[in-house]
């Protein structure tokens, strides 16, 4: 999994590509997590359109970041989930945790 980092005034963007299925691109997640809030981002919105496949532990991951954002009072969303994610999202009933929007541009905005 590849993993961009970009800012804008009020967030950042954390772009995830290719499959979230191993532990060991977690710390980079993190650190980018962290980061957002070190800065004072009230907005995290992680972009899973180029997202192939997620396994437990990446969602696993996105929690881990859920949890972190809205502890340090940040907003976390997801961007452009592709539908074989939402639905995986949907039958292990995390959609309710997530707040999912269909583009990068519709999360900044809400």
């Amino acid at each position: 999994m590849n993993i961009n980092v970009s800012e804008t005034e009020n967030a950042i963007i954390i772009k995830l590509e290719g499959e979230m299925m191993l532990g060991y691109e977690a710390n980079d997640f993190h650190e980018a997590v962290k980061g957002s809030i070190e800065k004072n981002k009230k907005n995290i919105v992680v972009d899973l359109s180029e997202v192939k496949l997620i396994s437990s532990w990446g969602i696993g991951i996105l929690m881990y970041g859920y949890t972190t954002a809205t502890n340090a009072g940040s907003k976390f969303k997801l961007a452009a989930v592709p539908k074989n994610i939402s639905e995986t999202f949907r039958k292990i009933k995390v959609d309710t945790i997530f707040k999912q929007f269909n583009s990068i541009e519709e999360a900044l905005e809400a």
